[in-house]
């Protein structure tokens, strides 16, 4: 008799531990480094990932977006997550180069041709072997990868730029990435790192000619006031993240760790298709609106990939490690394989 009262005990316990969870409210402080846009890459896939988690929890997970597109060094931004005053918030690739070197490899100059060859690379075992391994040796787990606006292009208000020597002794921001600021200098250019917010001073005040980025981008702070010339290089597909810290996504039940696995299917989406529709749309008003675009022919892309692949490919492997350069080269060929693209 005792037993059998022990184990009522026992599984009443057990009982009530579950419901106690389940009745749990969660939450999760996201910021964002984009203004609160409509129907923009930047902003409005988050707020679809809020309402989707918020639905599919049934309200159990709640998400609060902050815009915040003013202030501290990227570095100083993802100390917000690691010391809990977030529990993520945006990031650019090349924002984490400095404390997660293995991203850069996403960055070897003109090395995707299409977004759809990117998508399988980043939605495959590659992409997600480089989420598992940066929350293991960071703390911080990007929730997936998705588009900064699509392929990152140069601009400037000095001179239209056509070939490799156009680009000499143009002083061009970067972000804080070793391998971008390798590529401009690859090209003859002085790469400059800023942050983002400081950008347009930076052009106005003449501390830097250019900048490069995507046309969604360069949309947001409307550089086309300041800038007179773009060419549609494409010289790195421009990856974006949530980030997460890690130790609050793993303090999560199992069950709300599903919820945002789904929703980010949702939120991917919905990113990669406005930041095509941002660019199709940013491209338009910039031609209407007097800036010069030049698409450089195939063999004029040769000449920027031969100053520039071979040495970021020689610069990763002595300092990223060959192991990760020769694993995104085989994920690459695999998608164009797999995708039945010949080049």
């Amino acid at each position: 008799m005792k037993k059998i009262v022990f184990m009522f005990v026992c599984i009443s316990m057990i009982l009530f531990g579950a419901l106690c969870e389940v009745g749990i409210a969660y939450e999760m402080k996201i910021a964002i480094g984009n203004p609160a846009k409509e129907n923009h890459f930047g902003w409005t896939p988050f707020v679809v990932f809020k309402n989707e988690v918020e639905r599919r929890s049934q309200g159990r997970l709640k998400v609060k977006l902050y815009s915040q597109t003013l202030g501290a060094s990227s570095s100083d931004k993802i100390e917000t997550i690691l010391d809990g005053l977030v529990d993520a918030r945006d990031s650019a690739d090349g924002h984490l180069a400095t404390i997660y070197p293995p991203i850069q490899v996403l960055s070897i100059p003109y090395l995707f041709s299409e977004r759809e060859i990117v998508w399988e690379v980043l939605d495959g075992p590659f992409g997600q072997r480089l989420i598992d391994d940066m929350a293991q040796k960071t703390g911080l787990r990007p929730l997936y990868w998705i588009e900064n606006g699509g392929f990152r292009h140069y601009s400037n208000n000095k001179r239209a730029i056509h070939s490799p020597a156009d680009m000499k002794g143009l002083r061009i921001r970067t972000m804080e990435s070793p391998l971008h600021m390798k590529i401009v200098s690859d090209l003859g250019g002085r790469a400059v790192p800023l942050a983002w917010a400081d950008v347009s001073r930076a052009i106005e005040f003449g501390i830097v000619d250019g900048q490069e980025n995507s046309i969604g981008t360069f949309m947001i702070p409307h550089l086309e006031n300041i800038q007179s010339h773009i060419i549609l290089d494409g010289h790195v597909y421009g990856t974006y993240t949530l980030l997460m810290s890690e130790r609050w996504y793993q303090s999560l039940p199992d069950d709300l760790k599903t919820v945002i696995n789904h929703a980010k299917l949702v939120s991917a989406e919905v990113n990669r298709k406005l930041a095509v529709a941002n660019e199709t749309e940013g491209l338009n008003y910039l031609k209407a609106h007097g800036v010069t675009i030049y698409k450089p022919s195939a063999e004029q892309l040769q000449l920027f990939r031969q100053k520039t692949q071979a040495s970021a490919i020689d610069w990763l492997n002595a300092n990223v490690g060959q192991e990760w350069v020769q694993a995104v080269l085989d994920a690459v060929l695999k998608a164009k394989k797999k995708l039945e693209y010949r080049k």
